[in-house]
């Protein structure tokens, strides 16, 4: 940090002596030179890479089966507790990894009602819900409407 204030004092300096019109300009290009350095990509090592991998992997079977994982369960296959697996996936992906679960249920069980002639317990127990009531308190929150109103306006 010392090596950067250090350069914006010389920098400072410099444009003292030069005349307002050069000294605009040599302060616009040190600015662009700053925000040209902050733009860069950070460069990743190979364990990031890794890692980036295998939370794609991850991410790709709980979209294919979103009923058979807990964020406790997608934690101990990371081998990290649930608060660091949180983070990790939350800045990898923009979003926690329980909401991301209850988005690809949602949208199974959403599929499973317009495309299929299951009734709504069926529908419930294939996402993994214990209690009808549950999944459609659960599918009327995300939705805003209850399964059955769903299915009716996908098929009209």
């Amino acid at each position: 940090m010392a090596d950067g204030q250090d350069a914006k004092e010389e920098l400072s300096r410099f444009v003292e002596q030069l005349d307002e019109q050069d000294a605009a300009r040599v302060l616009a290009y040190a600015k662009s030179l700053q925000n040209e350095q902050n733009a860069l990509p950070a460069q990743k090592t190979r364990r990031q890479n890794d890692v980036h991998t295998r939370l794609n992997r991850l991410r790709q079977e709980v979209q294919a089966n979103p009923e058979k994982w807990t964020v406790d369960a997608m934690a101990e296959d990371f081998h990290l507790t649930r608060s660091r697996f949180s983070v990790l996936y939350k800045q990898t992906f923009g979003a926690a990894p329980g909401d991301e679960k209850r988005a690809f249920l949602n949208q199974k069980a959403r599929s499973l009602l317009s495309d299929t002639e299951k009734n709504v317990q069926q529908v419930a127990a294939e996402c993994g819900y214990n209690e009808c009531e549950n999944f459609i308190r659960a599918f009327r929150k995300s939705n805003g409407m209850s399964p059955l109103q769903y299915r009716k306006q996908e098929r009209m």
